[in-house]
């Protein structure tokens, strides 16, 4: 049941000798609001008129149709819209968006309390989470102020924040285009700016001692030389610079005719392909692919499982190794960086790593162009002192 209810202006409290004639006087021009319970929400809205009549008419209109909106949209639950997002993105992927759908779960469904405890890391609450903290049911109470109290609760740093923030615009443009809500309150939570919100800078392997090896990756080689199948994934992380998720699902097909190994599709859908280092190749030689022709994984499982297995046995190499800080990724870095001061330019490593723009690829390794300039003037330096 809605009640409705003048608020009165300044100007007109003033014109009644600084008294408010109250919220049932009628004979003034004075916007209208209205109260009350709908659908077992409360709602506290203005109606947009001045008129009495105009507003009892559409108060009775919201009663009869039982929620505020009009007809074009559709009232949901907030964890139904939840749901049915997370379900399109996994039917979108196939199963085969890696930790993508984890990161959206995470984001919106929550952490898993257990998981959290046992990593002992901080986490920030998901939106359902939020939600039912604060008694919210429906999508059309999470509007801007929620929402931005919901973000000033997350535990996480500048960059983290920036792609919670996308996830939940993504997940508004989802529920405007299911017609569940005509605005996205999302678009005005602010993007974290400034220093803290700029890349940290990549640590590959070695860095003082590339693009000769070092002891770190002798360390590694140490552990992994007699292990076929880690031996292999190793390699292909270093050689080709492939994430893991890439790397535990490499599949028989991405070895060409010519013996070159596809990377990835370009922008343009042209293959990106590379040649194969004699040391992968005699590595990947050495060991058989499965029925279903991957290497390294099942092809039943999770990706995300496989992966995180893998991972656990690199954390087991690195400790090992005493290599502190020690994670897959140093090894897509370090083939980046050996590239890049060897003199191969920027714009074809940007190719290999499958970014999607030189910007990017700038935006991590520019600290190693900027050594391999170095190297350049110092190498010219040399060859006029000997001139002279």
């Amino acid at each position: 049941m809605l009640t409705i209810f003048r608020r009165h202006t300044q100007a007109c409290i003033a014109h009644h000798g600084g008294q408010d004639p109250g919220r049932g006087y009628r004979r003034c021009k004075c916007p209208i609001h209205a109260e009350g319970q709908l659908s077992g929400i409360m709602y506290r809205k203005a109606l947009d008129t001045t008129s009495w009549t105009s507003a009892q008419d559409l108060v009775r209109e919201k009663e009869a149709r039982g929620a505020w909106d009009d007809p074009a949209t559709t009232s949901i639950a907030v964890d139904a819209a939840v749901s049915l997002f997370v379900q399109s993105l996994t039917a979108r992927s196939n199963g085969k968006a890696k930790s993508t759908i984890r990161k959206v779960k995470a984001a919106l469904l929550g952490v898993d309390p257990h998981w959290a405890q046992r990593n002992q890391r901080p986490f920030s609450d998901g939106l359902l989470d939020f939600c039912r903290a604060k008694g919210f049911t429906s999508l059309e109470q999470l509007t801007v102020p929620a929402l931005s109290e919901h973000a000033a609760l997350w535990k996480c740093g500048a960059t983290h924040r920036r792609k919670r923030i996308q996830l939940l615009r993504r997940f508004y443009r989802f529920c405007i285009a299911s017609k569940w809500c005509t605005e996205n309150p999302a678009l005005a939570l602010e993007h974290p700016r400034g220093k803290a919100s700029r890349s940290q800078p990549k640590m590959p392997f070695d860095q003082q001692h590339l693009p000769q090896e070092g002891p770190e990756w002798k360390g590694v080689m140490e552990h992994v030389r007699d292990r076929g199948k880690l031996l292999a994934l190793t390699l292909l992380m270093r050689r080709a610079g492939l994430r893991i998720s890439d790397a535990a699902t490499f599949h028989r097909d991405r070895i060409m005719a010519d013996g070159s190994l596809f990377l990835h599709m370009s922008k343009t859908n042209e293959p990106v392909c590379m040649p194969m280092h004699p040391e992968l190749k005699a590595a990947l030689e050495a060991i058989a692919p499965n029925a279903a022709g991957y290497y390294f994984w099942s092809g039943t499982s999770a990706i995300t499982t496989a992966t995180d297995n893998w991972r656990m046995r690199f954390s087991a190499v690195f400790r090992a190794a005493g290599i502190a800080g020690g994670h897959p990724h140093r090894f897509r870095d370090t083939f980046a960086v050996d590239l890049l001061l060897r003199g191969v330019p920027i714009d074809q490593v940007s190719a290999l790593l499958g970014h999607s723009s030189v910007k990017i690829t700038e935006q991590h390794y520019l600290p190693f162009v900027a050594a391999r300039r170095q190297q350049i003037a110092n190498s010219l330096h040399r060859a006029w002192a000997i001139g002279t």
